[in-house]
């Protein structure tokens, strides 16, 4: 079973290698939720790791490189774990909604929002801060979905004049009916839509747009 991510849990193994560096994400990890982006020293997170000052910038070089390491290493694991799943599933609405209900699973749950929210908040003040995470979360996995879709269109599956237009479609799709209520945790109403049935919305409007004729 595939453990969810959407927490940005910091997993024991990973590119950034080093026990240290694991751990020194991890205590940042819990600092920037709790306070937000520009409360947070690298003394302080030196602190909370256990490391000095020097170990931590020598494994990110900057608060930004931190920060985008985090978002890096939750949506990395989150598109290495779900498209080598759904690469040789004969049938693309099983796909589709595979990859939907991962998005509504992962870019919906907790801890993304609460990135979302730092976003938001601090951006403004740390311009630098968007651009990190735009660049290590949302566009690495739009290229993702984009190459998914453009290979299911060579595969004769999809008929699909713009894969990265398509992909921007689904995303905002699942999201669409369910990202406030969650961004600010509005209570659901009795016509709310449940998530699954989002999620099925969502692969049946993509499915009717680009099935072949």
């Amino acid at each position: 079973m595939t453990r969810s991510r959407a927490n940005l849990d910091i997993d024991t193994a990973d590119e950034f290698g080093a026990p240290k560096a694991l751990k020194i994400m991890q205590a940042a990890k819990d600092l920037f939720m709790a306070e937000g982006y520009g409360a947070i020293s690298m003394d302080q997170v030196a602190k909370a790791a256990g490391v000095s000052k020097a170990t931590v910038y020598s494994h990110f070089g900057s608060k930004e490189k931190l920060f985008a390491a985090i978002i890096h290493h939750a949506c990395k694991g989150f598109a290495v774990d779900l498209f080598p799943q759904v690469a040789d599933e004969p049938d693309i609405g099983v796909a589709l909604r595979r990859i939907a209900s991962s998005i509504e699973n992962f870019l919906l749950g907790e801890g993304p929002i609460k990135v979302y929210r730092i976003i938001v908040s601090e951006g403004p003040r740390f311009p630098e801060l968007i651009e990190a995470w735009y660049n290590t979360g949302p566009l690495p996995f739009r290229a993702a979905l984009t190459d998914f879709l453009r290979k299911a269109t060579t595969d004769g599956k999809l008929v699909i004049p713009n894969p990265t237009l398509a992909a921007d479609q689904l995303v905002a799709l699942v999201k669409g009916p369910l990202y406030l209520r969650r961004l600010f945790n509005l209570p659901s109403r009795p016509e709310d839509p449940t998530p699954e049935e989002v999620v099925d919305g969502a692969v049946q409007m993509i499915l009717n747009a680009y099935r072949p004729r």
